[in-house]
């Protein structure tokens, strides 16, 4: 028991390690044209690196690091979209360029499109519509985030599943951390 309690600190200090970096990931990509490879990367080699010290292995490292990863993924959504649902205003954007990008199974339509205020969304759509067409979308005033069509409902599934994600990490780091050396 004792030697559970002297490595309580060490699980703890990795969990809040890895919260952070999940936190500067999501902080990163934040709207439709985030950084990320880079980032996902990153929090992925954080999460495989974060059970330095323990006897965690292969698979049990892994595991934490894909699940970092996820967390990083949905808590950006999850982020994205509760932005929009609590201050996002719909307007009329236009499509103001169209090209064609191949994506491997042919070529498919990718626009960039342009609020009537003037504001450049970023990111390209990956609709079918012609130069000009006009269609709603919904845009944080103070932020990146953005989404065609109108505002959406409250993540609620989307911050169910970040929150699942981060106890299981969490309960997956404190038995790495806490569990009995085999030597």
């Amino acid at each position: 028991m004792a030697d559970r309690i002297r490595r309580l600190p060490g699980a703890v200090l990795r969990n809040c390690l890895l919260l952070a970096v999940e936190f500067a990931a999501i902080w990163l990509l934040r709207g439709p044209e985030g950084l990320w490879v880079p980032v996902l990367l990153a929090v992925f080699v954080a999460g495989a690196a974060v059970p330095h010290g323990t006897d965690a292995e292969f698979v049990a490292r892994t595991a934490v690091a894909l699940t970092a990863v996820g967390i990083a993924v949905l808590g950006g959504t999850t982020w994205d979209r509760h932005v929009l649902y609590d201050r996002g205003r719909e307007q009329v954007a236009v499509v103001v360029r169209r090209t064609m990008v191949e994506d491997g199974a042919g070529l498919s339509p990718s626009l960039r499109l342009r609020t009537e205020a003037g504001r450049d969304l970023p990111g390209p759509v990956t609709m079918d519509l012609a130069v000009g067409a006009r269609l709603t979308v919904t845009v944080d005033p103070d932020g990146p985030a953005w989404a065609p069509g109108g505002r959406p409902d409250r993540p609620l599934w989307q911050a169910t599943g970040t929150g699942a994600l981060l106890l299981l990490q969490s309960a997956l780091l404190l038995r790495i951390s806490l569990r009995r050396s085999r030597t």
